[in-house]
């Protein structure tokens, strides 16, 4: 594929994505929920576009993703490897009183997401005080971050408070800051088509907001890109590795100096997870041919769009390809999470989460 056909294939089809344009959907209608390999359908969930697994390793909390406006809700859900059960944890009911008089997010955010809630990039952390944090960017409603407390006794989670941005600000994916803070990323201008073809065309109008409470966010030094999508933080929380998807690479930060000590090429990388041996294991979606890669629907069976789950080494930025697929029993991999000797991978369409199993 030449260059010039990549950039135009974004054009067309991502503003679709984005701003509900009409565009060509390469979705399967009405496909079987069959196992092929080495890979092995969940089918009947609504999009889980990105996946944290609980600290007993049982449990995969699900963010069904609605899309990137308000016009599709979404929800949290809890999905049980051992027995394949799926359940939703937010919302429940629309009646249900989810104010809560402990807030961990900005002092004005007392109100709850509402049912327009929308769930896109989702982190579970601990706090200082031992306690579980699931930080989720919404983007119903509002364009913020929401704080809940995962409870793993009774398997719940409850909305503590939520974090808000400037004017403008999309949101895509989230981490905790082992300070009490968080990094979300920040795509472009969520109200200018015109940033966002500028940011297909590499123009740098992504970056990574800094939020602690009770100050105003900051953009962190030395994060600028293009279409800045997933995120990962090391785990004594100095390197911060952001997905500038546009970019096609991976890159990594010190928090400390804002100094870019390193970048990775990776096609399109989208959201990355911590696998067992240290790596970091990056999700990206491959360009297979002209705008069926693209899906618009979040309802149809399966997005066929080739995808590949990247190990990336990071101290020295080297990568491995663990698995490349496309089509049938799904496509359009956002995100892998490692559990056990499986890989679950997420997608941000259709209905569907894939298990892969290695030897």
């Amino acid at each position: 594929m030449t260059l010039l056909h990549s950039q135009l294939l974004r054009i067309l089809a991502l503003p679709a994505l984005v701003f509900g344009l009409t565009a060509c959907d390469g979705s399967i209608h009405n496909a079987p929920c069959d196992a092929v390999d080495n890979a092995t359908p969940y089918c009947g969930l609504q999009a889980p576009e990105d996946i944290e697994s609980t600290p007993d390793g049982r449990y995969l909390i699900l963010s069904h993703f609605g899309g990137l406006t308000s016009a599709h809700s979404g929800s949290i859900g809890l999905f049980d490897t051992l027995d394949s059960s799926h359940r939703t944890l937010f919302p429940l009911d629309q009646n249900q009183d989810m104010s809560s008089t402990e807030l961990w997010g900005d002092e004005n955010c007392i109100t709850p997401p509402a049912a327009s809630f929308s769930p896109h990039g989702i982190h579970l952390s601990q706090r200082g005080d031992q306690r579980w944090q699931l930080l989720v960017v919404n983007h119903g409603n509002r364009e913020a971050v929401e704080f809940f407390e995962w409870l793993p006794n009774s398997k719940e989670i409850l909305w503590r408070g939520c974090a808000q941005f400037p004017e403008g600000s999309y949101l895509n994916d989230v981490v905790a800051s082992p300070e009490g803070g968080l990094l979300v990323s920040h795509m472009f201008d969520k109200h200018s088509k015109l940033e966002l073809i500028q940011s297909l065309f590499g123009s740098n109008h992504g970056h990574v907001w800094y939020w602690r409470r009770n100050q105003m966010p900051e953009v962190l030094m030395g994060s600028e890109g293009s279409f800045a999508n997933g995120l990962q933080i090391s785990p004594d929380g100095r390197y911060l590795f952001i997905n500038m998807w546009a970019d096609g690479e991976v890159v990594k930060v010190d928090r400390r100096s804002g100094t870019v000590l390193g970048r990775v090429s990776i096609s399109y990388p989208d959201n990355s997870a911590w696998l067992q041996d240290g790596r970091l294991l990056v999700t990206s979606q491959e360009m297979g041919g002209f705008l069926p890669t693209i899906c618009t629907s979040v309802e149809n069976s399966y997005c066929p769009s080739p995808f590949k789950l990247v190990a990336v080494d990071p101290d020295t930025l080297e990568s491995e390809i663990l698995y490349r697929h496309e089509g049938a029993p799904m496509g359009a991999g956002t995100v892998g999470v490692q559990n056990g000797k499986d890989i679950y991978v997420g997608s941000y369409a259709g209905d569907r989460l894939l298990r892969v199993s290695f030897p």
